[in-house]
């Protein structure tokens, strides 16, 4: 996901996450995620931008998240997919 912004000098990472949980947003209610769930075989939003996120090393490096945080996932739970 991130492998073009490593070729770019100062590339604000700040501003690309931000931009990509904005592509994302919406307001749902809960009996929609509910039937979302059984009906759509990809994530919900929030969950496509969260889980993503939380995947990559420089959305750590970028907001400080530690463990205890609520975004933090162990090192060997994430995935290298992207």
């Amino acid at each position: 996901m991130l492998l073009l912004a490593e070729e770019e000098e100062d590339f604000d990472y700040d501003a690309f996450f931000r931009a990509y949980a904005s592509l994302w947003k919406g307001i749902y209610s809960r009996e929609y995620c509910e039937q979302s769930a059984y009906q759509d075989s990809h994530p919900i939003d929030y969950l496509r931008v969260n889980v993503t996120l939380m995947q990559q090393p420089e959305f750590y490096e970028t907001y400080d998240i530690k463990e205890g945080d609520g975004m933090y996932m162990a090192e060997e739970d994430r995935i290298a997919v992207w």
